[in-house]
């Protein structure tokens, strides 16, 4: 167990080197948390260490939905670290709107090139494929099908943690179409009050945090 902190805290070091001071609060949070350091420093790890350089079949398997995730564009990682705190407080805040849209018990399986996602008894199918040539910066292409005919198209962003977890973001606009899409089975005014705050955070990507349950 030693070993394993002790390796643990030694890329934290390293990693904060590269990435200020926001690691460092984290690592200090992670060994307050005297109840299981092992837990809490990987913890930590999780919201900083990521990779973007994924294909489909990194993504294959069922997921669900662990919670919200939101993201800045940019590619500078002291912004991204910097923004952390603010990363948080807009996840309390749209926390609720998530739950009353249903997306608190999202779950999605994907299968070759292909996916569904399901909302309380709402299913939308489609084809996923990583694109290296966006110049938002995603990394896939959601392609909403029904049958032959593609509904909607949705650039993605997804990361990866080292907890095994993975963020699937979008931006503003398209997750709004999502909510409208799966807040079907919500009353209108849940719908418009979370189209409202999601629009607030234009500049963003929002999505879902998904921990994988069967591969």
């Amino acid at each position: 167990m030693k070993k394993i902190v002790l390796l643990l805290t030694v890329i934290v070091l390293a990693a904060s080197t590269a990435m200020g001071g926001d690691i460092k609060d984290l690592l200090k949070k992670a060994a307050s948390n005297k109840g299981n350091a092992k837990e809490a420093i990987t913890g930590a790890l999780s919201q900083v260490l990521s990779t973007s350089k994924l294909d489909v079949s990194s993504l294959k398997g069922s997921w669900a939905y662990q919670g919200p995730a939101v993201s800045f564009k940019s590619d500078n990682v002291l912004k991204k670290a910097g923004g952390a705190a603010a990363s948080e407080a807009i996840i309390k805040k749209i926390q609720p709107f998530y739950k009353a849209v249903g997306f608190n018990n999202m779950t999605m399986t994907v299968a070759d090139s292909t996916f569904s996602m399901k909302v309380r008894g709402i299913t939308i199918k489609g084809t996923l494929r990583a694109i290296t040539d966006s110049k938002t910066g995603a990394n896939f292409v959601m392609n909403i099908t029904a049958g032959k005919r593609t509904l909607k198209q949705m650039e993605v962003y997804v990361e990866k943690s080292v907890n095994g977890n993975i963020r699937m973001m979008f931006d503003i606009s398209k997750l709004i179409s999502l909510v409208e899409t799966f807040g079907k089975v919500a009353n209108n005014s849940t719908i418009n009050s979370a189209v409202k705050l999601l629009k607030s955070y234009d500049g963003l990507c929002a999505g879902f945090e998904l921990k994988q349950t069967a591969k």
